[in-house]
């Protein structure tokens, strides 16, 4: 693997121009930006109306501006985003002696100067979830393979089997891709089918999080990469990972092979801050949506108020991939990494309200734009060659659905409940303020408690096992919290040192909580601080979304988004 160089960022930009005697005094809305005017009728600032949290188009509203794809909202007075350490950046612009305003309005793109002619074949199968094995010029890398088996503590399961070549394709891959250390992307069961000295390619993010997981797991070829350089594979075979454009520590996958360029940006957020190759071959992107325990396994809202938010989000993330649609103008468009379900058993529920956005709908938004959308297919393999597309059949064979039962019965036999020991970690957690959290012991469908309640009040240092008549829902000045977490689950978290946001991603407890509002800082402290570190997820400055999204007072009154490409 030896490294080309980095892309080229092209900049088409033109500077648009506006009379500053023809702007008001307060927040101009023009175009694409917007504009404050002081009382001395001079220009305060000026920015762009991109949403810095997932590329959305702000909307101005009197003193805020606001995304409709998340709601993030711009405080116009501060440039900050919802009240936090999330500042926009101002447009630089210049004047002339007549009073004209010209905007720097740019448009940037990357190229890839090592990019020969589409000559000879690539070829791509995707096996399932986000696990998609490409070959070119006899070289093959599969990308975040989950294969088999749970993901999240029994919470994710595959909606649909692998087939049974996935495993022979995995062992066959020259290189491995991981995305990000969420568990159906670098998931340990189907990497232990691995030689411990193969390469694996991961971003090299700040914490290190991706690659100290896997070295952790005995890999020792591990090559941590950094954003935007190129690497070439094998002659005509190159790849290059982009940096999720929010606060988490994720990334997107760009491939030219043999001249045909793919993207495939997983999970990501306005993935290298939509600084995108234009005119790809084929866009991947991530398009179910369901993948939050928000808000499904919290009380205190109607389940109308629940399935308005499920919609809202779907919602944001058809917008999501219309935008990168619209940045990268593909060829083809396949919908991926999205597809898991909750069907074990005991989470009925939640599979009965966690609907997904489907195939079919991006096939109807993105006909419209000439856009041609692949339906995800194990059984056929998908080739490139001098820039037509074909595909073929294969013969394809199964691996057994999932024994969902025969799993969860080997994680309770492992992970046996244990107070002394939750009271122990809690005790060293570090965490201080005035929060108090109750840890209820649960059966599989949160209702029967099945061991000693656990209490924490963090403020006051005070860390004790309680019956069922001590627990308290309301504690003036305090945030208050119930969780009633799977016995086994919680022990799993707190021996392995998890982030304590899988409980909520794999749906595996149900929480009460007074007052009604996401608790910012036990969370961030719980997924990012107090865990071993190759689990760390994201950066102080994220977590806005989780806070708007769970603000009672929004979702109480604001109406689902309507979808309109």
């Amino acid at each position: 693997m030896n490294k080309l160089g980095r892309f080229e960022t092209v900049s088409e930009s033109e500077e648009v121009c506006v009379r500053l005697d023809e702007l008001k005094v307060g927040i101009n809305d023009v175009k694409n930006h917007i504009i404050r005017v002081n009382d001395a009728h001079k220009i305060d600032y000026i920015v762009n109306k991109t949403c810095d949290h997932a590329g959305g188009r702000l909307i101005v509203k009197g003193e805020q501006a606001v995304c409709p794809m998340h709601d993030w909202r711009l405080n116009l007075n501060t440039l900050q985003y919802n009240s936090s350490h999330v500042c926009k950046e101002q447009v630089p612009f210049r004047m002339s002696e007549q009073g004209e305003v010209f905007i720097e309005d740019a448009n940037k793109s990357l190229k890839n100067p090592f990019q020969s002619e589409k000559k000879g074949a690539v070829s791509l199968r995707w096996l399932n979830h986000a696990a998609v094995f490409i070959e070119c010029n006899g070289t093959s890398i599969i990308t975040d393979p989950w294969l088999f088996g749970p993901a999240f503590m029994t919470g994710w399961w595959l909606a649909a089997p692998s087939p049974q070549e996935s495993v022979e394709l995995l062992k066959k891959a020259d290189y491995v891709y991981i995305s990000h250390n969420h568990p159906d992307h670098l998931h340990a069961e189907t990497l232990a089918l691995l030689p411990r000295d193969i390469t694996i390619i991961t971003p090299k993010f700040r914490s290190g999080s991706s690659e100290k997981f896997l070295r952790n797991l005995g890999f020792t070829q591990v090559k941590a990469l950094n954003f935007l350089d190129i690497f070439e594979l094998t002659p005509g075979f190159q790849v290059s990972l982009l940096k999720s454009g929010d606060f988490r520590d994720d990334s997107g996958l760009y491939v030219c092979a043999n001249g045909h360029e793919l993207l495939l940006t997983v999970d990501s957020n306005f993935l290298n801050a939509h600084e995108l190759p234009k005119n790809v071959d084929l866009l991947m992107t991530s398009f179910a949506g369901g993948a939050s325990g928000f808000p499904l396994c919290y009380e205190g809202y109607t389940e109308e108020e629940k399935v308005a938010v499920l919609k809202r989000n779907r919602n944001a993330i058809k917008s999501n991939v219309l935008k990168y649609v619209q940045e990268t103008t593909p060829r083809y468009y396949m919908p991926y990494a999205g597809m898991f379900s909750e069907y074990a058993e005991r989470d009925k529920y939640i599979k009965d309200l966690n609907l997904k956005n489907t195939f079919g709908d991006y096939e109807k938004i993105l006909g419209r734009l000439s856009v041609t959308t692949l339906r995800p297919d194990s059984a056929k393999v998908i080739e490139f060659r001098d820039g037509d597309l074909t595909s073929k059949a294969v013969e394809t064979t199964y691996l057994d659905k999932e024994d969902c039962t025969y799993y969860i019965n080997k994680f309770k036999e492992e992970f046996q409940y244990d107070p002394g020991a939750i009271v122990d970690y809690l005790k060293s957690s570090g965490f201080r303020g005035k929060q108090i959290l109750q840890i209820i012991p649960t059966d599989d469908l949160h209702q029967e408690i099945v061991g000693k309640i656990i209490y924490a009040d963090f403020y006051h240092d005070v860390y004790k096992v309680i019956d069922k008549e001590d627990l308290v829902a309301k504690v003036e000045g305090y945030k208050v919290m119930q969780l009633r977490i799977r016995a086994e689950v919680i022990m799993c978290v707190i021996e392995n040192y998890l982030p304590w946001e899988d409980l909520s991603i794999g749906f595996q407890m149900r929480a009460s909580r007074f007052p009604n509002e996401y608790e910012s800082d036990f969370w961030y402290h719980f997924t990012n601080n107090y865990i071993a570190k190759e689990h760390f997820r994201y950066t102080s400055y994220c977590g806005a979304c989780t806070i708007v999204n769970q603000n009672p007072v929004w979702v109480k009154d604001k109406q689902p988004l309507q979808y309109t490409p």
